[in-house]
């Protein structure tokens, strides 16, 4: 199926072993509501994965633990 407008993010980092894989989407881009990889993550979890407009930039925090932990996929 189609997929909505999104950037493959890898994150690497000191005491990493391994590459985390997660994806950058924009907020209210079309096609959103029926990706099937953002259907796969918990409604309370997407916000970790979509990027937001601040002053004409598209931002995204990427948190590698804690309550907002960014959501990583296992590749």
């Amino acid at each position: 199926g189609l997929q909505a407008p999104h950037l493959a993010v890898s994150v690497f980092g000191r005491g990493l072993l391994k590459r985390l894989a997660t994806r950058l989407y924009f907020d209210g881009a079309p096609g959103n509501d029926v990706d099937p990889i953002l259907a796969l993550v918990p409604q309370d979890r997407r916000d970790t994965l979509v990027a937001t407009r601040r002053d004409g930039v598209w931002w995204l925090d990427i948190a590698v633990q804690g309550g907002k932990e960014t959501v990583f996929f296992d590749l």
